[in-house]
């Protein structure tokens, strides 16, 4: 009886260590390109430095399909892709940027150079893009 008593007390102990909470992932919030998740009123006292955000334009190649999204830093993307632009807007997401329209098309960035192409009629497109150069 005498291994009995140290056998479960280390069984109970690796038990409860399985049991541990894991480590949070990292939080992989992401800014949109050109713009910010969270905006704070600037000190009235103090000049504002902040230049007003700037349009930038990425080039994603989506599964072979070429797109050029133009972030106009206020919440809104002309996308272009087999010759046609559509206008979308930002729409509240869980991570990333998404931007939809009334149609059902979406751009949804992920990170600074990923993002998820949905179109109506179309299947969805994995995109990596790059900046176009200034």
């Amino acid at each position: 009886m005498r291994w009995f008593t140290p056998v479960l007390t280390a069984a109970i102990a690796l038990s409860l260590a399985a049991c541990s909470p894991a480590e949070a992932p990292p939080d992989d919030t992401v800014t949109p390109p050109g713009g910010t998740t969270a905006e704070t009123a600037p000190d009235p006292e103090t000049p504002s430095t902040d230049a007003t955000p700037q349009p930038q334009v990425m080039h994603y190649d989506c599964e072979g399909t070429p797109v050029d999204a133009s972030f106009d830093g206020h919440g809104q993307v002309s996308v272009a892709v087999d010759g046609t632009t559509m206008v979308l807007r930002t729409e509240e997401a869980a991570s990333g940027a998404k931007y939809t329209d009334e149609t059902g098309n979406v751009l949804w960035t992920r990170g600074a150079n990923d993002a998820l192409l949905t179109r109506p009629d179309h299947p969805d497109r994995t995109c990596t893009g790059s900046p176009a150069a200034v």
